[in-house]
């Protein structure tokens, strides 16, 4: 089903404006405002009203479409995007791919750049610059991509040489409709950096305390058939942040395994300084507040804690919480100031959000697999 095609629960628009690759070029299409409220019932997200079409089979320039879509959600950034284009334009044996860069109205460089590459990579840049949002920003680039595989990196990370043949592999072996890969912090950041954050996705999938038990990845190393990420209407545009993990739960409920694939590699960029590092935890624990008000479970730890919970009242809280705090305090020890700033912001965010939170629990049909 193409995306703004109905569905059980409604419709929505992820339809831009395409740019060519003149930097004076007019949109193709009119733009169209994506927003509203998301729909609850798991497979579907409502986010506004519209139509969509289904990808050419040849675009403007005459060309066959393409195995796979890269989509790139862009704001300001000028500064690392160059890294990632010629990491892609470096491929080794890859399939046909083009990359849809979804310039999410960034008043840098960062378009001209884009453009700047269409000598050495199929590209094109789409705007989508009428919702803020990366969540809107993909989903515009998904509507303007044209291959029937579909991947994701961002523009301040690194995709391996074998990115784009690993990402087709998998989703053209028979085995897999969404995938999501290996994540590297050792490459493009310092010491002091790694240390601030306990990544995972470095050997498995993500796991949560919220949701029905599901697993999650970063929608930077992320890969699937166009067809199982329409059927649930893409990203949900209502979340600032953590819409790779909500689609993740959507996307399983509507019965697409997401699988680990460990080739499929990505060296990504972590926050580097304080005033970053707290902006981000912040927005990703209101955001996880909204989550646990969607599918109705709540965890007090954050996702980066690997200590333990905070105790609950009891006979024991007291010392309960001696030793929690002494935990932690090691833990600051371990990750230094940016990871601690990063566990008080998060924290912060995330009692902030909960207060903001209504709780809409998501209907999960008996039928569906989990």
């Amino acid at each position: 089903m193409p995306i703004g095609s109905p569905s059980r629960t409604g419709t929505r628009s992820l339809r831009g404006a395409i740019v060519d690759n003149s930097s004076t070029a007019e949109p193709t299409t009119p733009r169209e405002t994506v927003g509203g409220a998301p729909d609850h019932t798991v497979g579907h997200v409502n986010t506004g009203t519209g139509t969509a079409t289904s990808p050419p089979e040849t675009g403007a320039d005459g060309r066959g479409r393409p195995a796979v879509s890269v989509v790139i959600a862009c704001y300001n950034g000028e500064d690392t995007l160059g890294v990632q284009l010629d990491a892609l334009a470096r491929q080794i044996d890859p399939p046909t791919f083009e990359v849809v860069l979804a310039d999410n109205g960034s008043t840098d460089g960062s378009a001209g750049l884009a453009r700047s590459y269409t000598d050495r990579l199929e590209l094109r840049v789409v705007d989508a610059s009428d919702v803020k949002g990366p969540a809107h920003a993909r989903n515009i680039g998904v509507g303007a991509a044209r291959a029937r595989y579909i991947a994701f990196c961002d523009a301040d990370d690194e995709v391996a040489d074998d990115w784009v043949r690993q990402a087709h592999t998998a989703l053209d072996s028979g085995e897999h409709e969404f995938i999501a890969g290996r994540v590297d912090i050792e490459k493009l950041n310092s010491a002091a950096t790694r240390r601030s954050r306990q990544m995972v996705q470095q050997e498995g999938l993500q796991e949560s305390g919220v949701g029905v038990g599901l697993k999650h990845a970063g929608a930077g190393n992320m890969a699937f058939h166009r067809e199982a990420f329409e059927q649930v209407g893409g990203f949900d545009e209502a979340l600032r942040c953590l819409q790779d993990s909500d689609l993740c739960w959507r996307m399983q409920l509507a019965g697409t395994r997401l699988d680990y694939v460990r080739d499929l590699v990505i060296y990504t960029r972590l926050r580097s300084t304080v005033r970053d590092m707290c902006r981000q935890a912040y927005l990703y624990g209101r955001s996880f507040a909204q989550l646990e008000g969607r599918y109705g479970v709540e965890r007090q730890d954050s996702p980066d804690d690997r200590h333990g919970p905070v105790p609950a009242a009891g006979p024991s809280a007291r010392a309960g919480h001696v030793d929690t705090l002494v935990r932690r305090a090691r833990r600051v020890r371990d990750l230094g100031l940016g990871g601690a700033a990063w566990q008080v912001a998060w924290h912060v965010g995330h009692q902030v959000g909960k207060r903001g939170v209504r709780r809409h629990p998501v209907h999960i049909q008996s039928h569906q697999p989990v």
